[in-house]
């Protein structure tokens, strides 16, 4: 799959690489094309699919961040009772570490698929419609 160009009269165009093409049109349950189009009635469906996928994901995120606050917690006091073994509490200390860098590092689905759904608000607002084709 190539990068495709989104675009509709109502609002310009933009490029998405083609692993979040494959994760939008995933979440909309449409089978992956290099070209398309999308009328102004029917972005309603796929805003509200992507909003909810955006949700969802966001909800995994402060879950993931939370479970990890309370692993950090649990190994800083591990640290402080004796008995334990220093070495686990070390490698799970680097295993949060990494995991928040990784989650750092990552661009979430909802900054990907941004551009998009604004593209869809502003088309199905004018009556436009959004196309998809490789540039």
């Amino acid at each position: 799959m190539a990068i495709v160009r989104f675009s509709s009269k109502a609002a310009g165009s933009f490029i998405l690489m083609p692993e979040t093409q494959k994760q939008i049109f995933k979440v909309i349950g449409r089978p992956l094309s290099e070209s398309g189009a999308i009328s102004a009635e029917d972005a309603a469906e796929w805003i509200e699919k992507l909003e909810t996928a955006v949700a969802l994901e966001k909800q995994q995120r402060q879950r993931a961040q939370e479970e990890r606050r309370r692993r950090r917690e649990k190994c800083e006091a591990g640290f402080r009772s004796p008995g334990l073994h220093a070495k686990e509490l070390f490698e799970e200390e680097d295993r949060l570490q990494a995991e928040a860098q990784e989650q750092k590092s990552t661009v979430p689905f909802s900054a990907r698929v941004y551009p998009l759904l604004q593209m869809l608000r502003k088309a199905r607002k004018k009556g436009e419609m959004v196309m998809w084709g490789i540039p």
